[in-house]
């Protein structure tokens, strides 16, 4: 879809954990060249204490992210940004070697870094009941000041799979479904209510080409 559509900004969702109960994640490297960031069994570790608690090498990390943004230049997507799956940049302090290894790599690529690039945040609806996520949205919408803001969204179409989908981590489980909540916030995205706010407060929709140099 990225390459047959080269007028989305895509980015690449880093990533050193593979979160799904029964559908572990193998990093793209081979797991014997990277074995701190992996499991015993050579499978990426299923949360962010788990991988913390691994003591994870910095080179080890920045090779693996390398390889995962170089694979998908091979598959021939053109890369806007970097951002980071499940581990918040400043989780287990600011210098964290997961963010240090991805601002390090946006330099490397002369990329801007999704939620790294001046940004502030909207709160967003992730963890809300899925029945209260547009209204929940709205009113954040309504309430922004001017500047730049990311709002950071989980999107799903509603499908088997997605109802399949249950964290590893026991904090982070969804009572009501992972599945519900994504396909909940995708409706809200393409709600009128949410289209009427944007339009009343004359809010632009921006990506991070805006960043490009000239």
């Amino acid at each position: 879809m990225a390459k047959t559509n080269p007028s989305w900004c895509i980015g690449a969702h880093l990533s050193v954990i593979g979160e799904w109960k029964g559908y572990s994640w193998r990093p793209v490297l081979p797991y014997d060249k990277i074995p701190s960031i992996v499991d015993e069994d050579g499978f990426l570790h299923n949360s962010p204490r788990e991988f913390f608690e691994a003591n994870p090498q910095f080179n080890e990390v920045k090779k693996e992210l390398k390889a995962q943004i170089e694979l998908l230049k091979k598959w021939g997507v053109k890369l806007c940004y970097p951002d980071a799956h499940y581990i918040r940049y400043e989780e287990r302090g600011k210098e964290n070697i997961f963010t240090k290894a991805i601002m390090e790599l946006s330099e490397e690529y002369g990329l801007p870094v999704s939620g790294k690039s001046g940004e502030k945040f909207v709160p967003g609806v992730y963890s809300k009941p899925p029945w209260a996520k547009e209204t929940i949205l709205v009113k954040q919408l309504e309430a922004l000041t001017l500047g730049l803001w990311l709002l950071v969204n989980h999107l799903l179409v509603e499908s088997p799979d997605g109802q399949a989908l249950v964290h590893s981590e026991p904090a982070d489980v969804m009572k009501l479904g992972v599945g519900n909540h994504r396909a909940a916030e995708l409706r809200c995205l393409l709600s009128s209510r949410v289209k009427e706010v944007i339009l009343k407060k004359n809010i632009e929709l921006v990506d991070y080409r805006i960043f490009r140099k000239p």
